[in-house]
Order: C-alpha cells, then sequence, then structure tokens
C-alpha cells in the first residue's frame, strides 16, 4: 500500500526537539513486560492508526495498571473538555512545541487535521502566537499557554483578553489540557520515546484529509470521473435549482471561459462552498487566480469578490456553514455582489 504523504515530515525534521539520545525502556512494547490489557490496546490502536503500535501506552503499560488509572484523566482533559476542537488542538501544538515533544507533535498534527486545521495553519502555531492570521481569540489563547509554561500560571493583561473569548470553565479546561500534556512530555522525552513510522500514513484513516488534493475526501479518481458524467447531469438544473450553482471563470493560463456546478450555501453575504475535492481543482484554482468569478443560482447572475479557501481556525468568526464544514474540508468563502 502507498504511504499518505507525511505532513508532519517538515516541521518533524526541526533541531527544535529534544528528548533522550536512545529509547531508555528495553524490549518497549515486548507481551511478557507489559501489562497485557495496555498491550493489546496499544497494538489495537496501532493498527487503527497504521503504526502497529503506540509507544506511550506500551511506556506506561510498563507500570501495571497505570495506564486504566490514566485513562478517566485523559478522556476528561482531551474529547471531554470544553474548548472548541479547534482551541484544543491549537493549543495542544502550541504546549508540544513549548515543551520539545516530536512525539506529542507528530501526533496532533494529524488530530488537528481531523479538527479541520490545514497544514499551514499547523504550521504556523510554532511561529507562536505573533504570527500573522490569528484571530484575537486565538492569539490569546496561543499566549497564555506560552505563559502556562514559562510562568506556571496565565498573567492578568492575557487573561484579561482571554476572558473575552473563553467562559471560566473552558479557562480551567485550558489550564488543565495544558498540564497535562506537559507532563506526558516528561515520560516522552525523559524515555527517547519517538513517532512511530507511518503512523497516520496508512491504515483504515490514511484517505482523511489528504495533501495531495489539497484536502479533499474524494478518492482521486473522482473529479475526473464528476466531470465527464456527473457535472453534465448535474447542469441541467444547476443555476435553476438549489442547491446547485454555476460558476462561471476563466482558465488561469487558457482564458477560455468555464461553466462548473457546485453545491454551496449562502448566507450573511457569502458564498460558502465545502471543497470535497480539495483546494487544488481547476476551479478553485481559476476562481482565485482571478480573484472573483460570476455565479447563477436560481435564474440570477452575480458577482464574487475577494474569494479566499479557509480551513476550521479561520471559519470560527465566519457564519455557521463554514464553521460546520470545516470541520471535514476546506471551504471557498467569497463575497457576493447584491
Amino acid at each position: 500500500m502507498q504511504l499518505k504523504p507525511d505532513v508532519a515530515a517538515r516541521t518533524d525534521a526541526s533541531a527544535h526537539w529534544r528528548a533522550a539520545r536512545t529509547e531508555r525502556i528495553p524490549d518497549l512494547g515486548a507481551l511478557r513486560r507489559t501489562e497485557p490489557a495496555t498491550w493489546l490496546f496499544a497494538r489495537l490502536g496501532g493498527l487503527l492508526g497504521g503504526g502497529r503500535r503506540i509507544k506511550v501506552l506500551e511506556a506506561m503499560g510498563r507500570s501495571g495498571g497505570l495506564f486504566w488509572g490514566y485513562i478517566p484523566l485523559g478522556l476528561a482533559v482531551v474529547p471531554g473538555t470544553r474548548l472548541t476542537r479547534v482551541d484544543c488542538e491549537l493549543a495542544t501544538l502550541r504546549t508540544a512545541w513549548n515543551v520539545g515533544a516530536r512525539y506529542e507533535w507528530h501526533h496532533h498534527v494529524y488530530a488537528a487535521r481531523w479538527s479541520g486545521i490545514s497544514v499551514e495553519t499547523v504550521e504556523r502555531v510554532a511561529k507562536g502566537p505573533e504570527a500573522a492570521g490569528w484571530t484575537d481569540g486565538q492569539r490569546a489563547l496561543l499566549r497564555a499557554v506560552d505563559e502556562l509554561h514559562s510562568d506556571r500560571m496565565i498573567l492578568d493583561d492575557t487573561w484579561d483578553e482571554l476572558s473575552r473569548h473563553l467562559s471560566a470553565a473552558q479557562g480551567v479546561d485550558l489550564c488543565m489540557l495544558v498540564g497535562h500534556y506537559e507532563m506526558l512530555a516528561m515520560l516522552l522525552k525523559t524515555h527517547g520515546i519517538e513517532p512511530e513510522p507511518e503512523m497516520w500514513r496508512r491504515g483504515p484513516f490514511r484517505w482523511l484529509r489528504d495533501p495531495a488534493s489539497g484536502d479533499g475526501l474524494a478518492p482521486a479518481w473522482l473529479p475526473k470521473f464528476n466531470r465527464a458524467v456527473t457535472n453534465r447531469i448535474a447542469r441541467i438544473g444547476a443555476g435553476k435549482l438549489p442547491p446547485y450553482t454555476v460558476v462561471h471563470h476563466l482558465g488561469r493560463k487558457s482564458g477560455r471561459a468555464f461553466e462548473t456546478p457546485v453545491a454551496g450555501v449562502y448566507r450573511d453575504g457569502l458564498f460558502i462552498v465545502p471543497l470535497l475535492y480539495g483546494d487544488r481543482t481547476d476551479w478553485v484554482r481559476n476562481v482565485l487566480a482571478a480573484e472573483g468569478a460570476e455565479v447563477t443560482y436560481r435564474h440570477r447572475t452575480r458577482k464574487l469578490t475577494a474569494p479566499r479557501v479557509v480551513d476550521a481556525a479561520a471559519a470560527v468568526e465566519l457564519p455557521e456553514p463554514a464553521r460546520l464544514f470545516t470541520r471535514l474540508v476546506k471551504v471557498l468563502v467569497a463575497e457576493v455582489d447584491s
């Protein structure tokens, strides 16, 4: 099976990471030296992720039933958090970067991608809260994570700003989340535990948000099939009946006029299209290159301006349809002239 491109490779190769030079737990993952139920859980999880094992669980399994005592905390702090999925992953990635834990970073690059966060946004986390592109709430969140790492508290000015965006319960959960991952980093770095080869690049979840298509969900052959078959059928009602809109665009190289039926949503003066085939399809690239297009919907033709492709992190201040769609795929958003 061909491996999915490793979207974490560029940041994994950074000289920033710190850990023991070698793996310090002898025979890590050996059944005879690991609590049996933890060993089985680590192997089953590894099969689902494509890496055949989950090393951090194997390390806990060396200490008897530690993993089973840890599970309630882990479930409450991560999937049970009151933070949004985007805020949770941004905070986790920033924590992993601050402590220099490559294992945590690698796994959460992929977890962030499943939460709708693009590779570009993931890599921007490494630059910190002052990088361009964050919302005010995200900048305050990242600054709070940095202060929890350096000062072991969120300072007053940052707390005042953060409180405009998070509830009291979310503030509690943020502190627990950062402390949880700093604790895990101590285990991982002390024992020289590095990411499992091929994890998240093979197995049943390898197709999710494939970077080769620009974070599409569809298999590689489907866009060609749609151009040849499905689009011709959709054009019958596209522009006349919902949910299809006809996008009129010019080839960025040929200058030829094209018409592409797409399923989109109109909300608050915006045209919102989930990009199931990713952001590298020809019509998307043409619209972005021309900085606009025309659309026909219900027999009415209007102009699109200021088109951009957004991920879940950039969609937090957009209408609900955009936030909903970006949980799965990137979204094209453009202003609609009335």
